[in-house]
């Protein structure tokens, strides 16, 4: 990372899941780091201990504040309303916060010359009929948050057209890790408190494209290498799929558990709820050298060997 040394990176989200294990990484003497959080879903906990950070609570609808910050040459989006039902119950306040609040970044971006890393989803997706699903299948979003998410790209694309900043657009498959709140950790939190039932929300025959938090992390970091992916669009996933309910038939088995446990679901989705996620990551391992590896068994070895031992 030494082509980051000597810069001024503004990060929004940074105390947040994903903002904060890429803070952790970019953490060093050699670069200025601040870390922009308004703290509704971050804790200031998770990057006070990082050395040469600056925290500051903020708000990206705080146009005002958000253009006040030290002029910054790297900025990382990640702030986000990324809840799909809350988005589906709440789409005005999914879209301040997704769609105004980028385009609130991006005012910054203009103002300092900035380089800039949005933090897309698979949600602008949809549905999609062509798996697995490549850059190039174009926006069918299926809730309010994919829709303010395309938005929020289609603000980058003219920004960079109109304005000629630097921006690359990086779109998450679903991203687990410490720190994270997500069907893995509703899956053990539920079988901890009652090891006989485990219930799935919505049919457990939903299908996604599980990342590690480290990959994710690794994927931000090269695209600010030179100039190969300014102006480009990448998926971030690990390029399989596994359904939900086989997700917590390999949790059950991890744990030795498959005679005890039994399975249920509610049948009925959320408002939002896509079917399939499963990313064609081609142009992200050609283009940014990157392949993720970081695999999802071995991950719950991992969490499961860490709660006993916690």
């Amino acid at each position: 990372m030494t082509h980051l040394d000597g810069k001024k990176i503004f990060v929004t989200g940074g105390a947040g899941f994903i903002g904060s294990h890429l803070c952790a990484k970019l953490s060093s003497p050699s670069r200025k780091l601040t870390v922009y959080d308004n703290l509704s879903s971050g804790k200031v906990e998770n990057v006070k201990h990082l050395p040469n950070v600056h925290f500051v609570k903020g708000d990206i609808l705080d146009l005002k504040k958000l253009r006040s910050q030290e002029k910054a040459d790297l900025i990382f989006h990640l702030a986000a309303q990324v809840v799909v039902p809350y988005s589906m119950e709440n789409p005005i306040i999914d879209f301040e916060t997704n769609a105004r609040g980028t385009l609130n970044v991006l005012e910054k971006a203009r103002k300092d010359d900035a380089r800039l890393v949005f933090a897309s989803t698979a949600a602008v997706y949809g549905n999609p009929t062509k798996l697995p699903t490549s850059e190039d299948y174009g926006f069918n979003p299926f809730s309010c948050y994919g829709l303010s998410k395309v938005v929020g790209e289609e603000y980058c694309d003219m920004y960079s057209k109109q304005y000629g900043l630097d921006i690359t657009i990086m779109r998450f498959a679903n991203v687990y890790g410490s720190r994270c709140h997500g069907v893995i950790h509703d899956f053990f939190d539920k079988i901890n408190r009652n090891p006989e039932k485990l219930e799935i929300i919505g049919t457990g025959l939903q299908s996604r494209d599980f990342v590690h938090v480290s990959d994710i992390v690794e994927a931000l970091i090269l695209s600010t290498e030179g100039r190969a992916a300014v102006g480009k669009t990448y998926n971030l996933g690990y390029g399989e799929t596994i359904q939900i309910i086989d997700l917590a038939k390999l949790i059950i088995k991890l744990l030795n558990l498959s005679e005890k446990t039994v399975i249920s679901t509610t049948n009925t989705s959320w408002h939002g709820d896509v079917k399939t996620i499963w990313f064609n990551i081609n142009k992200a391992k050609k283009e940014l050298n990157w392949t993720p590896k970081v695999t999802l068994e071995d991950t719950l070895k991992e969490m499961i060997r860490d709660r006993r031992l916690s």
